[in-house]
C-alpha cells in the first residue's frame, strides 16, 4: 500500500510539474518505464499513471506508442474479462473515470495494425454499447455509464466512422437527444454532429431531423447551439430546403447570442445548395 502511495504521489506530482515546466522532464527518455506503470496492480495507480501519460504522449506521440496495446489490455480487463476489485466499482460501473482516460487516450493514435488489438477492442467497445441498453438504476449510475458510453463512441467514429458499432451508435444517440436531462441531449447532439462531419451517409442521422429541428427550441441555449451545429452538418441536397426554411423561421426568435452564427450558416447552405434546389 505504501508503495502504491508513493507511486500516485510521483505520477501526479510529474504530471503537475510537467504541466507548469514541460521542458525539465525528459519524456521521451523516460516513456518505457512510465508505461510499464499502466500494467499495476493497482487501478489507483493505473489511473494517476495514465493521466500522466495523456499529457505525455499529446507532445510525444511516438514515443508513449507502446501505451496503445497495454491500454486495449486493461479495457479488456475492465470491460470483458470483468476483472477488478470490487471496491473500484462506482454505481455498478467499474471505474469509470479510468475507463473514459484510457478510451480518450487511445483517440491519441490511429488504429492499430495488430488485428488482434482491433479485435480486442472491438470486443470492448462492442460491451460498452451492449451494457448501455441495461436501464440505469439511479442518476449516479446514468451520468457513470454515460460519460463512458459517448467517449467509447467517440473512439468508435475515431477508428471507423462507417463501422458496425458506429451503426449502433447512432441508433443510440436518437434516443439520448430525447433524454429529459440536458446534459445528455448535449453529448447527444455533439457526438451526432462529430459523426455527420465524417459519415459517407447522414441517413442514419437524417432519422432524427424531426427531434433535431425542435433542439432549437430547447430551454438551454447550449442545446440550442449544439442543435444548430448538427443541423449545419447534417445538411444535403435533399434536406437543405426544410433546414434552411426552418432556420429562417427560427432565426426571428432566436437569441441574440446566436443570430449572427445562424446568419451565416444560412447563407453559406443557400449558397451550397441554392443549384441543386
Amino acid at each position: 500500500n505504501s508503495k502504491s502511495f508513493v507511486k500516485k504521489k510521483a505520477a501526479l506530482t510529474l504530471l503537475r510539474l510537467y504541466r507548469k515546466h514541460p521542458d525539465v522532464i525528459p519524456a521521451s527518455d523516460w516513456a518505457e518505464r512510465i508505461i510499464v506503470l499502466m500494467d499495476d496492480t493497482d487501478l489507483g495507480v493505473t489511473l494517476c499513471v495514465t493521466s500522466l501519460i495523456m499529457a505525455l504522449a499529446q507532445d510525444n506521440l511516438e514515443s508513449y506508442l507502446g501505451c496503445y496495446t497495454k491500454t486495449v489490455d486493461r479495457l479488456a480487463k475492465i470491460i470483458v474479462e470483468r476483472d477488478f476489485p470490487l471496491e473500484y466499482v462506482y454505481y455498478k460501473v467499474p471505474i469509470p473515470w479510468l475507463q473514459v482516460k484510457l478510451l480518450r487516450l487511445l483517440q491519441y493514435y490511429p488504429a492499430s495494425d495488430d488485428r488482434k488489438v482491433r479485435n480486442k477492442l472491438h470486443d470492448v467497445l462492442q460491451t460498452i454499447l451492449n451494457n448501455s441498453q441495461d436501464a440505469p438504476k439511479n442518476v449516479q449510475h446514468n451520468n457513470a455509464q454515460n460519460s463512458v458510453l459517448f467517449e467509447a463512441i467517440n473512439l468508435a467514429i475515431h477508428l471507423d466512422c462507417e463501422s458496425q458499432i458506429v451503426n449502433q451508435a447512432a441508433l443510440l444517440l436518437g434516443r439520448f437527444i430525447t433524454s429529459k436531462e440536458t446534459n445528455v441531449r448535449y453529448l447527444g447532439l455533439e457526438t451526432m454532429s462529430h459523426l455527420a462531419a465524417c459519415v459517407d451517409s447522414l441517413e442514419p442521422i437524417k432519422k432524427h431531423q424531426d427531434t433535431i429541428l425542435l433542439s432549437l427550441r430547447d430551454k438551454d441555449i447550449s442545446v440550442r447551439r449544439r442543435g444548430l451545429d448538427l443541423l449545419y452538418s447534417m445538411c444535403d441536397v435533399k434536406n437543405a430546403k426544410v433546414i434552411v426554411t426552418e432556420l429562417l423561421r427560427y432565426l426571428n426568435i432566436a437569441d441574440y447570442a446566436l443570430r449572427e452564427e445562424m446568419v451565416l450558416k444560412i447563407a453559406i447552405l443557400t449558397e451550397r445548395f441554392a443549384t441543386e434546389n
